[in-house]
This record gives C-alpha cells, structure tokens and sequence, in this order.
C-alpha cells in the first residue's frame, strides 16, 4: 500500500480546502446562505443538571454556497410541547420546510423517521441566527441557529454581521451600603464630626 493512499479512498491533492481543518467560528448573525438538508429526525434529549428532557425534531443543513460553505448549522423544531403559540410557530416551520421540499404527508399523525427522512438531500435558502448565553462562571457560549427557511429559487447568498456577545451581569466597583444608597445634597463625611 503506498503511504500516499488516504483511508478515505479520496485522491491526495494537497489542496488548501483539504488541508486545512473547517472554521468553527460563528457564523454572523443574518448570513443568508444556500443549504442542503443534511439529517432530519426526532430527537429524544435527556434530562442535565441544565435543561430538563426535551423531544423535538432537528434539521442539520449544510451550506453549499456564500463565504461559509461547507459549514453546518442546526434548527430545532419544537413541535411536541412548550406554550402553545411556540407550538404553533414551529408546526408552521415544519409545514413550511416540508412544502418547500416538496413533500406531502399521507396522514394527519406526527411524521415518522423515514418521513423525515424523505426530506434529506433536499436544497433550500436559509437564515442563520446567532446566539450567545452568559454562563455561570463568566464566560459565554454561543452558536447558530436556523431563523429562516425560503425556496432555493432566485435564493440570494448574503454574510450578515456579527452580533456583540451578551453580557454577564457587571461586578460592582464599590460595595453597596446604605450611605451611597440614600447619599443626600450636603451629607457631611463623617470623619468631619470625630472630635479627636
């Protein structure tokens, strides 16, 4: 076997875009990109000491075009539970990104896997959100998501503009007392009235 054989089977070229690992950065908010349907199935997510169980459906979409392709991001569909106007939204987003597909249910009961399935290698415009949380320790995470989701036709590729990240709550530069709480016009330093 030679050592210029990849395991992989794909030709060894020496090629930049194969040389280098993908950008994990993330993507601007707003960045409209072209995308293929990657995966779409439901996920049963278990409980953490941060979030409690969750069943919703997950696309992942890889962008085929625009300064990020190649590049994966995730939407989630929460179409199984959560307050009823959320439900709502998302069983349009679901309906939406099923038409789009051109995919018809044959039924009125939830999709099955292989009905999601269906929808997969399918090429769609999308929208892509930007996200950032404030952790406990003071750090922030953030990530992507998928705002939007538009036919392919006519669909025109735009990088949007990074968002500033949020923030952890401010520390306090001095210690709150009750003197700097209900300071008044005219308050005297109390070391002014030590006789000594």
């Amino acid at each position: 076997m030679s050592f210029w054989k990849s395991p992989t089977g794909k030709a060894i070229t020496g090629n930049e875009r194969d040389s280098f690992l993908q950008d994990f950065s993330v993507i601007p908010d707003g960045t409209m990109a072209l995308a293929s349907i990657k995966m779409c199935m439901i996920i049963e997510a278990d409980a953490t000491q941060y979030k409690e169980a969750e069943r919703y459906i997950e696309v992942i979409y890889k962008l085929i075009d625009g300064e990020f392709k190649n590049r994966e991001v995730k939407q989630k569909i929460k179409v199984f539970a959560g307050k009823p106007e959320s439900i709502h939204r998302n069983l349009n987003m679901l309906k939406l990104l099923m038409t789009l597909c051109e995919f018809k249910p044959t039924h009125n009961e939830e999709p099955t896997e292989s009905e999601l399935g269906s929808l997969c290698d399918k090429i769609v415009g999308i929208k892509i959100g930007e996200w950032s949380i404030p952790t406990q320790d003071g750090g922030i995470i953030d990530g992507n998501n998928v705002r939007e989701v538009h036919p392919s036709n006519n669909f025109e590729c735009e990088t949007g503009i990074k968002k500033e990240p949020a923030q952890s709550s401010p520390t306090k530069s001095h210690v709150d007392s009750a003197f700097s709480r209900n300071a008044k016009d005219g308050f005297k330093d109390l070391n002014d009235d030590i006789p000594f």
